[in-house]
């Protein structure tokens, strides 16, 4: 008997904060663990696709408005790993969800039906109706986030807003605070860690640090798995003789979340 599908979003409502690059890596990493998982573009940009070397495409229009099976518009990325990617028709499918009718669940029902053990929601940082779509959709969220005080304000918008959709009835398994760009030579990286931390305490997970390969890796059309495996933002840095942080210990985590 298969078990039901989790469904995992990763969202800030503030950009440039890693959010692609992590839904990517760590939707590459479950899939090469034997996962099955699906990577879904809710982003306009269409980046999912171009991060994994694949063209952008009409995917979520054709799911979404033109009502096409799931096994027809999903694209295959990796061993394991399928992707409905974006373009900008995907400012359509706005419109479209926002004319019909039970608007805010339109993905949910989509997706809960899905053949995966999987599912991965990549958010736009604009709080619009798929944005709400993905939340309600969501079991669990990761929220990336630059150390800060812009992108953790984004996180407490976010946070509010997830707060609205669980009035509405939506009950989310929780969420998981994921810090980007993490420089450890930073003074205020470091204030604003600590901040981070004590206002969301066991939610936050160890930090990426920050690295130049994740910038080389989708350029070359790869993930770091695949460019780079054992860079210092997949092993996390070093420090009392152990590994702290990167998307290896990530992907533990959210293997719990999974397993849970």
């Amino acid at each position: 008997m298969q078990t039901a599908v989790k469904i995992i979003a990763f969202a800030n409502q503030k950009g440039g904060v890693g959010k692609t690059t992590s839904a990517v890596t760590l939707a590459h990493a479950l899939a090469a663990r034997g996962k099955r998982a699906l990577l879904v573009d809710l982003d306009p940009q269409g980046h999912v696709a171009l991060a994994l070397g694949l063209p952008r495409q009409p995917s979520l229009y054709r799911l979404v408005v033109e009502s096409a099976p799931l096994s027809e518009v999903a694209v295959r990325a990796r061993p394991n790993l399928e992707i409905i990617a974006g373009d900008k028709s995907t400012e359509q499918v706005k419109r479209a969800v926002t004319l019909s009718d039970f608007r805010e669940s339109i993905l949910a029902d989509l997706l809960r039906r899905s053949p995966y053990d999987v599912v991965l929601l990549d958010l736009a940082p604009s709080l619009d109706v798929l944005h709400i779509n993905g939340l309600t959709a969501a079991d669990f969220v990761v929220i990336p986030t630059r150390l800060d005080a812009l992108a953790i304000d984004g996180v407490q918008e976010l946070l509010k807003t997830m707060a609205e959709v669980a009035r509405r009835g939506h009950a989310f398994l929780g969420y998981a605070v994921l810090p980007t760009f993490f420089e450890r030579t930073t003074r205020e990286t470091f204030l604003q860690i600590q901040a981070v931390g004590k206002a969301f305490g066991r939610r936050v997970w160890p930090p990426i640090p920050q690295d130049t390969r994740v910038r080389e890796a989708p350029a070359l059309g790869k993930t770091l798995l695949e460019y780079h495996p054992d860079c210092t933002a997949m092993r996390g840095y070093p420090e009392n003789g152990r590994r702290v942080g990167g998307y290896w210990q990530a992907l533990d985590r959210l293997e719990e979340v999974l397993h849970a």
